[in-house]
């Protein structure tokens, strides 16, 4: 009786111990990321998500059980570091231009030349993915040169929309994602042409640790009803 009773508590305190699932993204993916764990715990187990920026969540990463990661696909492979074991497409990044209630419409990328366009917040151009592009983009419509002196640069996507629903830039260089997340907070947005930067392609991607959990989870990501929730966010 005193074996099966020690059994029994070695048992339920493996279980308590056992370890969540967990996985990471881009601060700028967290709602959608959330939106997909939520509907995945419906039918299997739990899983923590950790938010940052791509070098933060790489660091992290190295330091951690993080089974999987999803971010960018050119800075995962080519930057981060890790020993990327597998990956699987989830969607692709795509750029916008925001801007504020009760300002001025923006309804084409020259309108940013227009005067009345004071300041444009933008990421990093350095170290941010959508800085990068937003960058490139510029550039390449060749409005780099008359629209320099307006930009004000941030660190991230969530500090340009902060500045954008505050009122206190004309317009902000962000990704689609962001925009959709604060419709109901901004003037509205324009979508930039898609061929003036390199794409952005948004990667799962499995990591030494991944387990039959994480694989489960990777399979899910691939699924119809994963794959709508992150169309839905603008992926």
């Amino acid at each position: 009786m005193l074996v099966r009773s020690f059994l029994l508590f070695v048992c339920l305190f493996a279980a308590v111990q056992a370890k969540n699932l967990k996985i990471a993204a881009g601060a700028g993916y967290k709602k959608v990321v959330l939106k997909v764990i939520e509907a995945y715990e419906k039918k299997g187990p739990s899983i923590d998500g950790f938010f940052g920026n791509m070098r933060q969540v790489s660091a992290q990463a190295k330091q951690s059980d993080i089974a999987l990661i999803i971010g960018d696909k050119n800075f995962l492979l080519n930057k981060s570091g890790l020993d990327i074991i597998k990956q699987y497409k989830v969607g692709e990044g795509r750029v916008v231009i925001v801007y504020p209630k009760d300002a001025q419409a923006i309804t084409n990328t020259q309108s940013l030349l227009d005067e009345n366009i004071e300041k444009i917040a933008m990421p990093q151009p350095k170290k941010a993915i959508y800085g990068i592009a937003g960058e490139a983009f510029l550039k390449n419509e060749k409005i780099y040169e008359q629209v320099k002196e307006k930009l004000y640069i941030v660190a991230t996507v969530p500090q340009v929309m902060t500045y954008v629903i505050a009122n206190e830039v004309d317009a902000g260089i962000v990704n689609l994602t962001s925009a959709l997340e604060n419709r109901d907070k901004i003037g509205g947005y324009i979508e930039v042409n898609p061929k003036s930067h390199l794409p952005i392609e948004i990667i799962a991607a499995e990591l030494d640790s991944c387990d039959e959990q994480c694989q489960s989870f990777a399979a899910f990501l691939q699924q119809d009803e994963a794959q709508a929730i992150f169309k839905s966010f603008g992926l």
